[in-house]
Protein backbone atom coordinates (compact mmCIF):
# COMPACT_ATOMS: atom_id res chain seq x y z
CA UNK A 1 0.00 0.00 0.00
CA UNK A 2 1.50 3.02 -1.09
CA UNK A 3 0.04 6.46 0.03
CA UNK A 4 0.81 9.83 -0.81
CA UNK A 5 3.71 9.67 -2.69
CA UNK A 6 5.29 12.63 -4.64
CA UNK A 7 4.43 11.57 -8.69
CA UNK A 8 8.53 12.07 -9.41
CA UNK A 9 11.28 11.44 -7.24
CA UNK A 10 14.79 11.41 -9.80
CA UNK A 11 16.71 10.86 -6.76
CA UNK A 12 20.07 8.77 -6.06
CA UNK A 13 18.51 6.45 -3.72
CA UNK A 14 15.77 5.54 -6.33
CA UNK A 15 18.90 4.68 -8.34
CA UNK A 16 20.50 2.80 -5.81
CA UNK A 17 16.75 0.44 -5.41
CA UNK A 18 16.60 0.55 -9.59
CA UNK A 19 20.32 -1.14 -9.69
CA UNK A 20 19.29 -3.81 -6.54
CA UNK A 21 16.59 -4.92 -8.69
CA UNK A 22 18.00 -4.83 -12.10
CA UNK A 23 19.96 -7.60 -10.75
CA UNK A 24 17.29 -9.00 -8.53
CA UNK A 25 15.19 -9.92 -11.97
CA UNK A 26 17.85 -11.75 -13.84
CA UNK A 27 19.16 -13.26 -10.02
CA UNK A 28 17.08 -13.03 -6.93
CA UNK A 29 13.17 -13.09 -7.39
CA UNK A 30 13.18 -13.27 -3.55
CA UNK A 31 13.83 -9.38 -4.39
CA UNK A 32 11.19 -6.52 -4.09
CA UNK A 33 11.03 -3.33 -3.25
CA UNK A 34 8.17 -0.71 -1.22
CA UNK A 35 9.05 2.92 -1.96
CA UNK A 36 12.93 3.36 -1.08
CA UNK A 37 13.14 0.30 1.03
CA UNK A 38 14.32 -3.23 -1.08
CA UNK A 39 13.74 -6.44 0.86
CA UNK A 40 15.03 -9.97 0.11
CA UNK A 41 12.74 -13.39 1.61
CA UNK A 42 15.25 -15.37 0.40
CA UNK A 43 15.78 -17.59 3.93
CA UNK A 44 18.76 -17.99 5.44
CA UNK A 45 19.37 -20.32 9.49
CA UNK A 46 20.74 -18.68 12.43
CA UNK A 47 21.44 -20.55 15.29
CA UNK A 48 20.85 -17.18 17.44
CA UNK A 49 19.71 -13.46 16.84
CA UNK A 50 22.83 -12.90 19.78
CA UNK A 51 25.01 -15.06 17.41
CA UNK A 52 24.43 -13.29 14.38
CA UNK A 53 24.89 -9.85 16.49
CA UNK A 54 27.96 -10.74 18.20
CA UNK A 55 29.84 -11.62 15.08
CA UNK A 56 28.28 -8.49 13.45
CA UNK A 57 30.64 -7.09 16.19
CA UNK A 58 33.52 -9.21 15.78
CA UNK A 59 36.85 -7.27 14.85
CA UNK A 60 37.55 -10.39 12.70
CA UNK A 61 36.76 -9.81 9.08
CA UNK A 62 35.94 -13.61 8.38
CA UNK A 63 33.62 -13.48 11.55
CA UNK A 64 32.05 -10.21 10.53
CA UNK A 65 31.19 -11.25 6.95
CA UNK A 66 29.69 -14.31 7.68
CA UNK A 67 27.15 -12.17 9.83
CA UNK A 68 26.91 -9.63 7.55
CA UNK A 69 26.00 -12.32 4.79
CA UNK A 70 23.96 -14.45 7.72
CA UNK A 71 21.79 -10.54 8.19
CA UNK A 72 21.41 -10.77 4.08
CA UNK A 73 23.57 -8.51 2.52
CA UNK A 74 25.30 -9.48 -0.74
CA UNK A 75 29.02 -9.37 -1.51
CA UNK A 76 29.11 -6.16 -2.89
CA UNK A 77 27.00 -4.80 0.12
CA UNK A 78 29.51 -6.25 2.64
CA UNK A 79 32.32 -4.88 1.39
CA UNK A 80 33.67 -0.96 0.93
CA UNK A 81 36.36 0.30 -1.32
CA UNK A 82 39.46 1.83 -0.35
CA UNK A 83 41.20 4.24 -2.02
CA UNK A 84 44.20 5.96 -1.61
CA UNK A 85 45.88 9.66 -3.01
CA UNK A 86 47.98 9.61 -5.49
CA UNK A 87 51.09 12.27 -6.05
CA UNK A 88 48.50 14.31 -8.70
CA UNK A 89 45.81 14.63 -5.65
CA UNK A 90 43.60 12.38 -7.74
CA UNK A 91 42.59 9.26 -5.94
CA UNK A 92 41.82 5.61 -7.26
CA UNK A 93 40.72 2.28 -5.52
CA UNK A 94 43.13 0.01 -3.89
CA UNK A 95 41.60 -2.40 -2.50
CA UNK A 96 38.49 -3.94 -0.29
CA UNK A 97 37.61 -3.91 3.23
CA UNK A 98 34.82 -5.38 5.24
CA UNK A 99 31.87 -3.05 6.28
CA UNK A 100 32.11 -2.60 9.85
CA UNK A 101 28.86 -1.81 11.55
CA UNK A 102 29.16 1.95 13.68
CA UNK A 103 25.88 0.80 15.45
CA UNK A 104 24.00 -2.33 16.17
CA UNK A 105 20.63 -3.60 18.02
CA UNK A 106 18.72 -6.70 18.70
CA UNK A 107 15.09 -6.17 19.32
CA UNK A 108 12.54 -9.09 20.43
CA UNK A 109 8.56 -8.34 19.91
CA UNK A 110 5.30 -9.61 18.67
CA UNK A 111 4.94 -8.83 15.36
CA UNK A 112 2.58 -11.90 14.14
CA UNK A 113 -0.90 -12.92 14.93
CA UNK A 114 0.21 -14.83 18.45
CA UNK A 115 2.60 -13.99 21.71
CA UNK A 116 5.48 -15.68 19.50
CA UNK A 117 8.37 -13.32 19.53
CA UNK A 118 10.30 -11.93 16.23
CA UNK A 119 13.89 -10.92 16.22
CA UNK A 120 14.98 -7.80 14.83
CA UNK A 121 18.71 -7.30 14.23
CA UNK A 122 19.69 -3.44 12.42
CA UNK A 123 22.69 -2.16 11.97
CA UNK A 124 24.45 0.50 9.71
CA UNK A 125 27.58 0.22 7.07
CA UNK A 126 28.73 3.82 8.27
CA UNK A 127 28.00 4.81 4.69
CA UNK A 128 24.55 5.05 3.16
CA UNK A 129 22.58 2.21 4.07
CA UNK A 130 20.84 0.67 7.43
CA UNK A 131 20.04 -2.64 7.30
CA UNK A 132 17.63 -4.88 9.56
CA UNK A 133 16.78 -8.57 9.34
CA UNK A 134 13.91 -10.12 10.49
CA UNK A 135 13.79 -13.88 12.13
CA UNK A 136 11.31 -16.41 13.39
CA UNK A 137 11.75 -19.63 15.69
CA UNK A 138 11.91 -22.64 13.62
CA UNK A 139 12.92 -26.01 15.50
CA UNK A 140 15.95 -25.79 17.54
CA UNK A 141 17.10 -22.64 15.81
CA UNK A 142 16.03 -19.45 13.93
CA UNK A 143 15.13 -19.04 10.34
CA UNK A 144 15.84 -15.25 8.57
CA UNK A 145 12.40 -14.41 6.89
CA UNK A 146 13.38 -10.96 5.41
CA UNK A 147 16.30 -8.92 5.06
CA UNK A 148 15.62 -5.06 4.41
CA UNK A 149 17.88 -2.39 3.08
CA UNK A 150 17.32 1.33 4.01
CA UNK A 151 19.09 4.05 1.83
CA UNK A 152 19.68 6.78 3.80
CA UNK A 153 22.85 8.64 3.00
CA UNK A 154 21.09 12.02 3.73
CA UNK A 155 19.64 10.86 7.35
CA UNK A 156 23.25 9.80 8.18
CA UNK A 157 24.55 12.49 10.77
CA UNK A 158 26.96 12.59 13.82
CA UNK A 159 24.72 13.78 16.11
CA UNK A 160 21.91 11.68 14.96
CA UNK A 161 20.61 8.01 15.29
CA UNK A 162 20.39 6.68 12.14
CA UNK A 163 19.35 2.99 13.24
CA UNK A 164 17.17 3.54 15.60
CA UNK A 165 15.66 6.46 13.71
CA UNK A 166 15.51 3.89 10.14
CA UNK A 167 14.08 0.84 12.19
CA UNK A 168 12.04 0.87 15.04
CA UNK A 169 9.17 -0.30 17.01
CA UNK A 170 5.88 0.82 17.85
CA UNK A 171 2.23 -0.80 19.40
CA UNK A 172 -0.12 -1.90 16.88
CA UNK A 173 -3.95 -1.92 17.19
CA UNK A 174 -5.25 -4.71 19.00
CA UNK A 175 -8.89 -4.58 18.28
CA UNK A 176 -10.68 -6.44 21.51
CA UNK A 177 -7.42 -6.45 23.67
CA UNK A 178 -7.65 -4.43 26.80
CA UNK A 179 -4.34 -2.43 26.38
CA UNK A 180 -4.21 -2.31 22.45
CA UNK A 181 -0.36 -3.08 23.35
CA UNK A 182 -0.26 -6.64 22.69
CA UNK A 183 1.93 -6.88 18.96
CA UNK A 184 4.42 -4.61 17.41
CA UNK A 185 4.67 -2.72 14.17
CA UNK A 186 8.11 -2.79 12.75
CA UNK A 187 8.72 0.88 11.19
CA UNK A 188 11.32 1.69 8.70
CA UNK A 189 12.47 4.84 6.80
CA UNK A 190 13.88 5.15 3.95
CA UNK A 191 15.07 8.50 2.68
CA UNK A 192 17.08 9.73 -0.70
CA UNK A 193 17.78 13.21 -2.37
CA UNK A 194 19.61 15.64 -4.23
CA UNK A 195 19.21 18.58 -6.68
CA UNK A 196 17.18 20.34 -3.80
CA UNK A 197 15.09 17.57 -3.88
CA UNK A 198 14.59 15.16 -0.16
CA UNK A 199 12.00 12.59 0.26
CA UNK A 200 11.71 10.06 3.24
CA UNK A 201 9.27 6.69 2.86
CA UNK A 202 7.93 5.31 5.77
CA UNK A 203 6.57 1.17 5.78
CA UNK A 204 4.71 -0.67 8.88
CA UNK A 205 5.65 -4.29 8.65
CA UNK A 206 3.77 -7.06 10.92
CA UNK A 207 4.72 -11.14 10.40
CA UNK A 208 1.72 -12.98 8.74
CA UNK A 209 2.13 -16.65 8.35
CA UNK A 210 6.12 -16.55 9.10
CA UNK A 211 6.20 -13.69 6.17
CA UNK A 212 7.06 -10.34 6.79
CA UNK A 213 3.84 -8.31 5.53
CA UNK A 214 3.61 -4.47 4.38
CA UNK A 215 0.81 -3.36 6.51
CA UNK A 216 0.84 0.23 5.36
CA UNK A 217 3.34 3.05 3.34
CA UNK A 218 3.35 6.48 2.63
CA UNK A 219 5.80 9.10 2.18
CA UNK A 220 6.84 10.54 5.45
CA UNK A 221 8.57 13.70 4.45
CA UNK A 222 9.38 15.91 1.04
CA UNK A 223 10.84 18.77 0.08
CA UNK A 224 11.61 20.11 -2.91
CA UNK A 225 11.54 23.48 -4.97
CA UNK A 226 13.15 27.70 -5.85
CA UNK A 227 13.04 29.89 -4.65
CA UNK A 228 9.45 28.66 -2.93
CA UNK A 229 10.22 25.39 -1.33
CA UNK A 230 7.26 23.11 -1.15
CA UNK A 231 6.95 21.54 2.26
CA UNK A 232 5.45 17.80 3.41
CA UNK A 233 5.51 15.72 6.19
CA UNK A 234 3.26 12.64 7.23
CA UNK A 235 2.83 10.36 10.22
CA UNK A 236 0.56 7.55 11.36
CA UNK A 237 -0.65 8.22 15.01
CA UNK A 238 -3.74 6.28 16.98
CA UNK A 239 -6.98 7.66 17.60
CA UNK A 240 -9.83 7.02 19.67
CA UNK A 241 -12.73 8.67 17.53
CA UNK A 242 -15.47 9.80 19.89
CA UNK A 243 -18.70 9.56 16.92
CA UNK A 244 -18.09 5.77 16.41
CA UNK A 245 -19.73 3.22 18.72
CA UNK A 246 -17.69 1.50 21.68
CA UNK A 247 -15.74 -0.68 22.37
CA UNK A 248 -14.41 -0.34 18.76
CA UNK A 249 -13.24 3.30 18.54
CA UNK A 250 -9.47 3.36 18.26
CA UNK A 251 -8.06 4.16 14.52
CA UNK A 252 -5.22 4.33 12.66
CA UNK A 253 -4.94 8.24 11.51
CA UNK A 254 -2.57 9.46 8.73
CA UNK A 255 -2.08 13.13 9.23
CA UNK A 256 -0.75 15.28 6.63
CA UNK A 257 0.95 18.84 6.40
CA UNK A 258 1.68 20.65 3.66
CA UNK A 259 2.95 24.42 3.52
CA UNK A 260 5.68 26.39 1.21
CA UNK A 261 9.09 28.45 2.60
CA UNK A 262 10.71 31.38 1.17
CA UNK A 263 14.81 30.46 2.23
CA UNK A 264 15.89 34.35 1.38
CA UNK A 265 17.20 35.76 3.82
CA UNK A 266 16.48 33.02 6.16
CA UNK A 267 19.34 30.93 8.15
CA UNK A 268 20.70 28.27 6.50
CA UNK A 269 20.43 26.34 9.55
CA UNK A 270 17.09 25.35 8.47
CA UNK A 271 17.53 23.25 6.35
CA UNK A 272 19.73 21.16 9.10
CA UNK A 273 17.24 21.03 11.57
CA UNK A 274 14.20 19.43 10.74
CA UNK A 275 11.45 21.21 13.81
CA UNK A 276 12.22 24.41 12.06
CA UNK A 277 11.21 23.05 8.61
CA UNK A 278 8.28 21.51 9.92
CA UNK A 279 7.21 25.12 11.76
CA UNK A 280 6.47 26.47 8.07
CA UNK A 281 3.72 23.40 7.67
CA UNK A 282 -0.01 24.64 7.41
CA UNK A 283 -2.56 22.83 6.10
CA UNK A 284 -3.58 19.86 7.78
CA UNK A 285 -5.73 16.84 6.76
CA UNK A 286 -6.41 13.59 8.12
CA UNK A 287 -7.18 10.37 6.71
CA UNK A 288 -8.17 7.24 9.19
CA UNK A 289 -7.42 3.64 8.81
CA UNK A 290 -8.90 0.44 10.39
CA UNK A 291 -7.44 -2.72 10.89
CA UNK A 292 -8.50 -5.51 9.15
CA UNK A 293 -7.43 -8.59 10.04
CA UNK A 294 -9.06 -10.85 6.75
CA UNK A 295 -6.32 -8.74 4.70
CA UNK A 296 -4.10 -8.27 8.12
CA UNK A 297 -2.78 -4.68 7.32
CA UNK A 298 -4.58 -1.00 7.34
CA UNK A 299 -7.68 -0.14 5.47
CA UNK A 300 -8.66 3.33 4.65
CA UNK A 301 -12.00 4.26 5.48
CA UNK A 302 -14.55 7.23 5.24
CA UNK A 303 -14.77 8.22 9.32
CA UNK A 304 -14.38 12.11 10.09
CA UNK A 305 -11.31 12.30 12.75
CA UNK A 306 -12.83 15.51 15.23
CA UNK A 307 -9.50 15.90 16.36
CA UNK A 308 -8.47 17.46 12.62
CA UNK A 309 -11.46 19.79 12.29
CA UNK A 310 -10.74 23.02 12.79
CA UNK A 311 -11.05 24.51 16.11
CA UNK A 312 -14.13 26.42 17.15
CA UNK A 313 -13.18 29.13 19.50
CA UNK A 314 -16.21 30.35 22.10
CA UNK A 315 -17.55 33.54 21.34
Amino acid sequence: MNLASPACKLLPGILFVLSILAFAQTAKPTVESIDDTVIDREPATWTSPESVLSELRSTNDETRLKALKLAGLNDQQAHYAVWSQVNDGTSKIIGQAVVTPKRTQLMYAALGEDASQQAVIAFDDGIQSVYAAVAVHKGNGWERIAALTCWCKYDMRPEQDTVSESVSLRPAIEPGSPDNQIHRELVVHSSGGGSGVYSQSETHFRVYHNQLRNIISFTSAYRNGTPTVTLERRWFTFLSLPNLPAPDTLRGVLVEAKGTWEPDNAPTIQWDVRALLDRHLRSVTCTAYRWDEKTFSYVRTNETVPACSPYAKSQ
